[in-house]
């Protein structure tokens, strides 16, 4: 199974890919939304400048949200969930692929407790938290992690990586690691949490997953998740989309900041 085969199923226009980078997901053709127009020194795929917790679209704009290993970089996942679900019409799609820790570098750490992601979303935690630093830095494997470092430099490398993200979250710049480390188990108990816990920012459902997605680089999960809303949104997406018909536009915010020069 692949992304043509989900996304044909699953995704249309419009819909936005957060976080694409160089390895955008094939089959759909949707705006492209990043934090960076360069990362490593090399051109990001993104149209509009945005976080996956602050995407820069309108309520109820999009039919699908989509993400592919960006996720584990958030520092507060479920306030990005509650915004996937913010821009979606009714009856969008979140369509998230994750990796699986168990075929990642990740496969040493622990799976981040469900409990622990509602913290973060109750303290209103930002990419800036030091808190997954150690663990993160220690326990990755470093023969893949970065398997260039021989085996006697990887203590300083280690005690360089701790120094520099700890410098950087007391300054609170934000940090690039894999805050957060998922299994299939502990997604479909997220869904389910926060569908209890908070009925009304998350009426949405599981209609679709697969695990050692995709085929050709079975490292992730797939979860595809359907947004439920009321009938005031469905009333505001149908309006907004009678304009997008003419504008294509008309979908973005107000605040929409343009990489294009």
């Amino acid at each position: 199974m692949n992304h043509l085969d989900k996304a044909r199923q699953w995704l249309r226009d419009p819909g936005v890919e957060i976080g694409a980078f160089k390895t955008p997901i094939p089959g759909i053709k949707p705006v492209y939304v990043d934090k960076f127009a360069e990362f490593a020194h090399e051109k990001c795929l993104a149209d509009y400048y945005g976080e996956a917790t602050a995407l820069p679209f309108r309520d109820n704009s999009l039919n699908y949200v989509a993400s592919s290993h960006v996720l584990e970089h958030v520092g507060n996942p479920v306030l990005a969930l509650e915004e996937w679900c913010r821009v979606l019409r009714p009856g969008g799609i979140i369509y998230l692929v994750v990796p699986d820790k168990r075929y990642t570098w990740d496969h040493h750490r622990a799976t981040t407790p469900v409990a622990h992601l509602l913290e973060d979303y109750a303290r209103k935690t930002t990419a800036a938290d030091a808190t997954h630093i150690d663990d993160f830095v220690d326990n990755v494997d470093w023969t893949t992690f970065s398997p260039t470092t021989p085996p006697e430099l990887v203590p300083v490398k280690k005690a360089e990586a701790k120094a520099g993200y700890h410098n950087a979250a007391q300054q609170g710049i934000e940090i690039n690691i894999h805050f957060h480390v998922f299994e299939p188990p502990s997604v479909i108990e997220l869904v389910s949490t926060l569908k209890q816990r908070f009925p009304q920012r998350f009426n949405w459902e599981l209609v679709d997953s697969a695990e050692r997605f995709p085929d050709d680089n079975p490292i992730g999960f797939l979860a595809v998740i359907k947004v439920h809303k009321t009938w005031r949104d469905t009333a505001a997406a149908w309006l907004l989309e009678k304009r997008y018909r003419k504008d294509p536009r008309a979908i973005l915010s107000e605040s929409a900041r343009s990489f294009a020069p």
